[in-house]
Parts: C-alpha cells; structure tokens; sequence
C-alpha cells in the first residue's frame, strides 16, 4: 500500500500530482485543508486538530473523511502519529508532502522523524517541489533516478555513517566515513540518469535536487 500524508508546512501549488489512485491519503491536521484545496478528500484526518479551521472540518465531515482525534496534550507532532498511522495501515511506502518550510523545530523535526523504528524496511520519502528526502540506514542501498546535474547531498544523523559507498556522483565515496556534524557530503552531483548509494553502518539522509 502507498500512503500520501500531507502536513502543514510550506507546500508544492502543484502537490496533487503525487496522488494516485487507491493511495491512503492522510491528512496531518490543518494538512487535510491543503488536500481539499486540490479538490480531494484525505481518507484520514490525524491530529489533534488546533490547526484545522472549523469550516473545513464542516466540510470534511460532510464528505464523509474519517477523524482519528488525539488530545494536544500529546508526546508525538501530528505527522509522527499519521507516519504511525500509516505503518499499522500496512503502506510500505510513504510520500510525505507539506512537512518543510515554516518553523525551524519543525522541519528539524520533520526530517528526524525519518529516522523512526517503524519506518525501518518502508520506503518513506519527504517531498517539497524538485527536491526529495529520504534515509539510508545502515546495511542498506538505494538507486536514486534524475539526470546528469542534479544535486546530491549525503548527511550523516545521529552519529558517524560509515562505509558509505557511492556509485553515479561526481565525487565517488569508496567505504568512506561521513563525520556527524561535518559537511562533506553536502552538494555533490550525479554524472548520469542513475546514482546509488550504501552505508553499512549509521544513518545517512540522502537529499536529491532535481534539476528539472
């Protein structure tokens, strides 16, 4: 199963082309608006609803979306509950729209929550216009698809990734060390239609800006 979930930060015009037919929308709080704003209607809304305006809750319920409510009083941000939410669901991949721009603890904390344990051996991927987001954890390998130019940026969370290998970039990386904290492995750039990427040990966010 695929599961779009859209949030409430800053959000692609045009962020209604990830949709596809029989995907899991979710809307993240005040992210089910963005959704109805495309003339859609999320399956789901999760959150504890403090961002949600009251006429487009009217409007949700009229058309029938069903509400998981949580108190604001709470541990986890709304997408961590809707990314949850989506794991029990059974999607096994997760296209993650409107969760950049806007607060700073919030796209810090958007971008971390990649690193969730239920997430691990599900494909989850942040979205914002040309650019993607997504970790590599350590024993595993992803094939990243665009053209010769675009912007690749290999950054390290939580600790060291090691053994980081590359294959399709301009400046190659051979079982190296990227240092937590340090910024080697931002801006480097793909040489063909496909790169890869491997780490065998720690977390590694890969960033890819596509060109066009």
């Amino acid at each position: 199963m695929r599961a779009i979930i859209v949030a409430g930060g800053d959000l692609d015009k045009e962020g209604w082309r990830w949709v596809r037919e029989g995907d899991l929308i979710l809307g993240a709080d005040g992210g089910a608006a963005r959704v109805l704003a495309w003339g859609l209607v999320p399956t789901v809304v999760i959150g504890d609803l403090d961002s949600l305006a009251e006429r487009d809750r009217v409007a949700l319920q009229a058309r029938g979306c069903r509400f998981v409510i949580h108190p604001r009083a709470k541990d986890e941000t709304d997408l961590e509950l809707a990314l949850t939410y989506a794991v029990r669901q059974g999607a096994r991949e997760i296209v993650i729209l409107g969760a950049l721009g806007g607060r700073l603890d919030h796209l810090l904390a958007n971008l971390l929550l990649l690193t969730l344990p239920q997430l691990e051996g599900v494909s989850a991927r942040i979205v914002d216009g040309h650019q993607e987001a997504f970790l590599v954890r350590g024993g595993e390998a992803a094939t990243l698809e665009g053209q010769p130019g675009d912007l690749v940026s290999l950054l390290p969370l939580g600790g060291d990734a090691r053994g980081v290998r590359t294959d399709g970039l301009a400046w190659a990386l051979n079982g190296e060390v990227l240092r937590f904290g340090f910024s080697r492995g931002v801006s480097n750039e793909m040489t063909g239609p496909v790169a890869r990427v491997e780490v065998e040990e720690g977390y590694l966010l890969v960033v890819h800006g596509r060109s066009g």
